[in-house]
């Protein structure tokens, strides 16, 4: 399988892609300008592609000729206000290729899930902000704010209106209309981990897609989670809470 990976150095983003070569898949890795360049070995199953976010075409050049799309934004390495931009703008260029296979990773306690944070959760929140006052409340939450908006983007199938970097207008305007009418295209699947620990892949976490509290998993087991949702076919058009132990609602 090929698969285009969008999420730059964040920890997700590197565990998928080690795990991924492991399981001989053919890569393209998506870095940005910004982004410290990996010392990493020339391989011929990984293809770096470094560009701008702005830049349709850098992201098309990274989808083209790939058979899935995973996108795993960290807010240690991906500022949370571009997300939604950098989603649309990926899911454009998955229009533009024909890739429809999509797979998002976002956290527990974003979308629908802010009705099933535990106990846990809420209060590893609230000591971010006793801790550093007012905040890191804030930015936590805001991060939970912006994964909710991505997620309402892959559900919508949006693209940006002003992808092409200049006013929309016929030929461009048509495109536009035409991806949006084609929104159900889109073969997604989105993954909210719970709170990060440490550790290696041990594939022992539950992937739910019932109503669940909270719980505890490791980066290595999220892209564990993304690759078999990719290579099993997990269900598309649904969102599973992962994490080592959840409580069923």
């Amino acid at each position: 399988m090929i698969i285009a990976v969008f999420g730059g150095l964040g920890t997700v983003c590197k565990e998928f892609l080690l795990q991924a070569l492991a399981h001989e898949h053919t890569l393209h890795w998506f870095l940005q300008e910004t982004d410290s360049f990996p010392d990493l070995p020339a391989l011929p199953i990984l293809k770096i592609i470094c560009g701008s976010p702005n830049n349709i075409l850098h992201y098309q050049e990274a989808i083209q000729g790939t058979d899935a799309v995973l996108v795993a934004f960290d807010p240690h390495h991906t500022e949370p206000t571009h997300w939604v931009y950098e989603q649309k703008m990926v899911q454009q260029a998955m229009r533009r290729e024909n890739v429809r296979r999509l797979i998002v990773v976002t956290c527990h306690g974003s979308g629908d899930s802010r009705r099933q944070m535990d106990w846990t959760t809420w209060m590893h929140m609230n000591l971010n902000q006793i801790k550093y006052l007012t905040g890191a409340l804030d930015r936590c939450w805001s991060i939970l704010a912006q994964y909710t908006a991505q997620e309402h983007v892959v559900m919508r199938g949006e693209i940006p209106a002003d992808v092409l970097g200049g006013s929309a207008h016929g030929q461009e305007e048509q495109e536009g209309r035409e991806a949006q009418e084609e929104q159900g295209t889109l073969e997604w699947t989105i993954l909210r981990p719970g709170l990060f620990v440490e550790g290696i892949a041990t594939g022992t976490y539950l992937a739910s897609s019932e109503d669940v509290f909270g719980g505890y998993v490791s980066p290595a087991d999220v892209a564990n989670c993304a690759l078999k949702a990719l290579e099993d076919d997990m269900d598309k058009g649904k969102c599973f809470s992962v994490a080592y132990s959840s409580r069923v609602a």
